[in-house]
């Protein structure tokens, strides 16, 4: 088990895109101890069980959205190969999730740093800790405008109205936010002194040895590990 925190996150950064890549490309007989893995992986986090939960609208409407197509164009015949193109489209999901759950934000700029340059590093690590609340975003405009009485529940995306209404009254809003967002997080950065000319601190703070300043620990986001990795 790696006991560096550093280590781990580099760990994890390539076992994430592998998880994902053999969820999508492995064979149908890897899939279920893969999915069996990740959700036991994703459990272990803080939060993990609640964001697993988060995820069931979008599984009915990619569920819908292919079984119909399928059915439409294959018949009922069809239909066990859309639920095992569904399957693969939502189990792509969970290597990210675990990531994003287990992961803080500053070790994942250690992990990239030697990596990418400093500055690159920050800048990804920031575009990656919007994604879960651009997630948040997506799902209470949309959980909003079915209040509203629009045609987006996910039967209803048959329907040329509902991918329309889905565009204008979803997508484009949170379009909108995650601009305003990204200015927010730039402004953020200035306020702190940001300057791209200067060198980056890290939380924890460092020493020229790179590791954590006497007295103080890692905190744990995952049990069994520094900073979270199983």
């Amino acid at each position: 088990m790696l006991s560096d925190p550093v280590a781990q996150t580099r760990f994890k950064l390539v076992v994430t895109p592998l998880a994902t890549s053999l969820v999508l490309l492995g064979p149908p007989g890897l899939l279920l101890p893969m999915t069996l893995l990740l959700l036991w992986a994703i459990v272990r986090c803080p939060g993990g069980s609640g964001a697993l939960w988060q995820l069931r609208y979008l599984a009915l409407i990619q569920g819908t959205v292919i079984g119909l197509l399928y059915l439409l164009r294959f018949g009922p015949s069809g239909l066990t190969a859309a639920g095992l193109i569904w399957g693969r489209m939502m189990l792509m999901l969970l290597p990210g999730l675990w990531f994003f759950l287990s992961t803080q934000s500053h070790q994942v700029v250690r992990g990239l740093r030697g990596i990418l340059g400093s500055h690159q590093a920050l800048i990804l690590s920031t575009t990656l800790s919007l994604l879960p609340r651009l997630t948040r975003e997506a799902r209470e405009l949309y959980q909003l405008q079915r209040l509203r009485g629009h045609p987006l529940a996910p039967n209803q995306f048959w329907h040329p109205k509902a991918w329309q209404a889905l565009i204008k009254l979803v997508l484009l809003p949170l379009l909108i936010r995650m601009i305003r967002l990204s200015q927010q997080q730039a402004t953020a950065l200035q306020a702190r002194g940001y300057r791209p000319d200067a060198p980056l601190t890290h939380f924890p703070m460092e020493t020229h040895h790179d590791q954590t300043a006497p007295g103080r620990r890692h905190t744990s986001r995952c049990p069994g590990t520094a900073d979270g990795g199983p």
